[in-house]
């Protein structure tokens, strides 16, 4: 019978390593330094781990057990003398105390030249191996040659769920079905081991690393800042709001296409890790809909500080999308939300985080995640928090707009870099070939330059209703009259330097309930008021691309970055 020693007897040496080779005709040796769960295991034998979803339980008996108390390193070296393979699942901050049993069993194994072997290292942190490549090192024996030869530190990625216990029982554990245990082929020393049920051997681990940080537990956050902005309590709770999965399922789109062109050597490559990327994702949402784990949104999204760091599951995914060539506006919605989050007294920097949050995101972007204000992925936040303030705008002005709705608003500052003085915020109902409805939301004096909707293909252009929902907005056309104020007016609303790129100056004046028609082709310009405005706009085919702009400088469709 092949034997594991598994140092960590917690919720993932318990719940998931333990379990996966127990039931494929593994002997189990635990190594912790719990008393009670050393006890029990020693007394016992056995465990149960309950595996729960949405319809039953099914209950495992987990047999073939013994442990080791982690302080008898005598114990440990004897038993590394008999494994065919390791496993660690202790968490990063104790990997440091490995390395005394560890190199002491791995020297004896060398002195008898009994072959190679290797160890799972199954720790949530790209550097767990470094770590423990560290404690190992400090104890091994200078003369005794290079621990690697005989010792190869394998990657892992844990995606099973396993809620933390609340049960008095030391042992028994409740977990979700999923139990797939991808491993990196290429450090085993010796062969893969076969026949264990749930471990697959990946090539190219680097992508399956950042499949799990960046879609498995980016997804995971999203939801939880997310879900607490709406009052919720638990992850299957987030998961009941459709607008909110749709919103997460965007941002992992983004993130899917980026590793699929960060990973694929061709285009059938590419869109093969796409699909894969997306699959995954989609298998996730059933998962994340699993009750009886009863996720707490408040576990999820503890710690802001480490889920924002510079290269974690929210900020390093949105930078391997700017490494892509994509703009991560939907992902950048769930970091606006993650800097929101209302911090603990408890959790790590809670004082500093609160200090900065009352000054910015910007602010707290760039002290926690090192966020330079020149980053292109800056400029994809503002886009992203002037989203956010439209849809509050469009919000409330009495207007329906779901999540997803809100991030695909566009920012249009054609081309001019001036948003707040020169721009419009955008968000399409509908354009077909007969009709067009949009709402549009305007920051207080912001202004939309002067054009109009010429002929295109024979085909008149564009008619146009505006009707405005809340605050005032000033309307120029043609047709103003000399010595009426109007055109001082006009020239009194916009910057100096753009005065020459006006032509129309008769004005209307818009409040909550007007409204007004524009025929083709009818050069115009408007103005919000001193609180902002929100206008709806119907009219017939809108095509932005062929609006004539009074001001050259102006691009209705600028180029993609």
């Amino acid at each position: 019978m092949p034997h594991l020693l598994q140092f960590g007897a917690g919720n993932i040496g318990r719940g998931f390593i333990g379990p996966v080779f127990a039931a494929s005709g593994w002997r189990v040796t635990f190594v912790d330094v719990n008393p009670d769960v050393i006890a029990a295991i020693t007394q016992r034998g056995a465990y149960h781990v309950n595996e729960v979803n949405n319809e039953e339980t099914f209950q495992r008996l987990v047999t073939g057990i013994d442990a080791i108390h982690g302080e008898d390193l005598e114990a440990i070296a004897a038993a590394i003398m008999q494994a065919d393979l390791l496993a660690t699942a202790v968490g990063l901050g104790a990997l440091r105390f490995l390395g005394a049993g560890l190199a002491a069993g791995l020297q004896q194994r060398e002195a008898r030249s009994m072959g190679p072997i290797d160890m799972l290292v199954c720790e949530n942190g790209v550097e767990a191996p470094d770590l423990l490549a560290a404690s190992i090192d400090r104890h091994w024996d200078s003369d005794g040659g290079d621990w690697r030869s005989v010792c190869g530190l394998v990657r892992t990625s844990i995606g099973r769920m396993v809620p933390s216990a609340t049960g008095e029982d030391c042992l028994d554990i409740t977990v979700e079905p999923y139990a797939v245990l991808p491993v990196e082929r290429a450090a085993f020393r010796a062969p893969v081991p076969e026949g264990v049920k749930g471990l697959q051997a990946k090539d190219d681990f680097d992508l399956v690393l950042r499949q799990k940080l960046y879609l498995h537990n980016g997804s995971h956050a999203c939801l939880a800042y997310s879900g607490l902005r709406r009052g919720l309590e638990t992850v299957p709770d987030v998961m009941e709001h459709e607008d909110i999965v749709a919103s997460v399922r965007a941002a992992g789109h983004e993130v899917s296409r980026a590793l699929a062109v960060l990973h694929g050597s061709d285009q059938a490559q590419v869109a093969h890790i796409e699909n894969e990327c997306r699959a995954l994702l989609e298998e996730l949402f059933l998962r994340y809909r699993n009750r009886p784990l009863g996720d707490p949104l408040a576990r999820v999204a503890r710690d802001p500080v480490r889920k924002l760091g510079p290269d974690d599951r929210l900020i390093g995914a949105a930078r391997r999308c700017h490494e892509a060539g994509i703009r991560p506006l939907a992902l950048a919605q769930h970091i606006h939300n993650a800097c929101a989050y209302r911090i603990a007294d408890d959790e790590p920097q809670a004082d500093d985080w609160r200090r900065l949050q009352a000054r910015s995101w910007r602010d707290l972007l760039q002290h926690f995640s090192h966020l330079d204000s020149q980053e292109p992925l800056m400029s994809t936040l503002d886009i992203a928090a002037q989203q956010r303030n439209a849809a509050e705008r469009i919000r409330a002005a009495g207007i329906h707009l779901k999540d997803e709705e809100a991030n695909a608003i566009e920012i249009a500052d054609f081309g001019l870099g001036r948003f707040e003085e020169l721009g419009l915020a955008i968000y399409v109902y509908v354009n077909t070939d007969r009709c067009c409805a949009k709402e549009l939301a305007m920051v207080p004096g912001q202004i939309c330059p002067e054009h109009r909707h010429p002929s295109v293909d024979g085909e008149p252009g564009k008619e146009e209703t505006f009707r405005c929902r809340a605050g005032e907005v000033h309307l120029f056309l043609p047709g103003h009259k000399k010595d009426s104020g109007e055109k001082e007016f006009a020239l009194s609303l916009l910057p100096t330097d753009k005065h020459d790129t006006v032509t129309v100056y008769k004005h209307v004046h818009l409040l909550p309930g007007d409204q007004y028609t524009l025929k083709p082709n009818t050069p115009h310009w408007f103005v919000a008021g001193s609180e902002g405005a929100v206008v709806s706009e119907f009219s017939t085919r809108s095509m932005d691309e062929a609006d004539i702009f009074t001001d050259e400088a102006i691009q209705r469709v600028p180029d993609a970055e």
